[in-house]
C-alpha cells in the first residue's frame, strides 16, 4: 500500500469523494433513475384503466348525444335523391286532401367539416290537412328536419279560386 501514502490526507478525500459522487452516480442512473420511471409507467396504466372502466359509459353518452343530435337535426349523410324520395314516400303515405305542387331546387352549402342541403316544397290544400301533414313530418320523418313553414293563400291565374299553398323548407346534414 506504497501507493497511497505519497497522497495527503487531504487528496485521499478529494478522491473518496469523488469516488462517492461517481458511485452515486452510477447508482442512480442504473437503479434510481429505472425505479422512477416505472413508478411513472404504473401511474399512467392506473390511469388508463380507470379510462377503460369508464369507457363504456363514455360511448354511451356519446351514442345518446348523437341520437339527440339526430333528433333534432335529422340524419346525417342522407343524399339529395334519398332525402327527396324519402319525402315523397312518407307524403304518399301520410296525406289525405294535399298535393305536391313544386319541388325546387335543392340549396346546397358547403363547409370544409360539412354539408347543408336546403329542400323548398310547395303543398297545396286546405290549411287544416297542412297543419296535421305538418305535424307528422315533424314527429316522424327522421331523415331531414323542417326549416321553416309558410303559408300564402292565391288566386289561380286562370280561374276565380283562391287557393292555400304551404311553402316548407327542411334541411339535411352530410358529413
Amino acid at each position: 500500500m506504497t501507493f497511497f501514502d505519497k497522497y495527503s490526507f487531504r487528496q485521499k478525500n478529494y478522491g473518496l469523494i469523488v469516488l462517492a459522487i461517481l458511485l452515486i452516480a452510477v447508482s442512480y442512473k442504473r437503479a434510481i433513475s429505472i425505479t422512477v420511471e416505472k413508478y411513472r409507467y404504473s401511474q399512467d396504466l392506473e390511469s388508463k384503466l380507470i379510462k377503460s372502466k369508464t369507457a363504456v359509459d363514455v360511448v354511451k353518452n356519446k351514442q345518446l348525444l348523437i341520437a339527440n343530435l339526430n333528433r333534432h337535426l335529422g340524419e346525417e349523410n342522407n343524399t339529395i335523391e334519398q332525402v327527396q324520395q324519402e319525402f315523397l314516400n312518407f307524403f304518399a303515405k301520410k296525406n289525405t286532401a294535399l298535393k305536391v305542387q313544386q319541388i325546387d331546387d335543392v340549396l346546397n352549402y358547403k363547409h370544409p367539416d360539412f354539408e347543408i342541403n336546403t329542400h323548398k316544397i310547395i303543398l297545396q290544400g286546405d290549411f287544416i290537412s297542412s297543419v296535421r301533414f305538418i305535424y307528422e313530418l315533424e314527429q316522424k320523418f327522421n331523415s331531414a328536419k323542417i326549416l321553416n313553414v309558410s303559408y300564402k293563400y292565391e288566386k289561380v291565374s286562370n280561374e276565380d279560386r283562391f287557393v292555400l299553398n304551404t311553402t316548407i323548407l327542411i334541411q339535411n346534414f352530410l358529413r
